[in-house]
């Protein structure tokens, strides 16, 4: 598939699975307090889309917190697709946000002479 289509593909699934999870998730806002999703990537083969997140709080087990509520965005997802091949979700935890921080925080803390 060409990289236009993936792009748009992307696009459209990563506004499906935020609404999913704003609609949805509200009940486990408390245990991780904001969910944020970073990135989605489709695989070029459509075989997965990986969906990146990170959260503020617990951390530890968001991804698999978020892995039980897959079957129904998936669900949602090949309704909303039309595609021939449907891909598999997969949750990621993305750590960017933790890299920057540090880096950011080393920068601070640089001793200017």
């Amino acid at each position: 598939m060409n990289k236009d289509r993936l792009k748009k593909l992307e696009s459209t699934s990563l506004q499906l699975v935020s609404n999913f999870l704003f609609e949805h998730i509200q009940n486990i806002e408390d245990e991780f307090w904001l969910i944020n999703i970073t990135w989605i990537k489709i695989s070029s083969d459509i075989s997965y889309l990986d969906i990146y997140v990170s959260s503020f709080k617990n951390n530890e087990n968001l991804t698999k917190t978020l892995a039980t509520y897959a079957h129904d965005i998936q669900r949602k997802l090949n309704k909303s697709l039309s595609l021939r091949k449907n891909p598999r979700i997969r949750f990621r935890y993305d750590e960017s946000w933790k890299i920057a921080w540090e880096i950011s925080e080393t920068i601070k803390n640089l001793d200017y002479k």
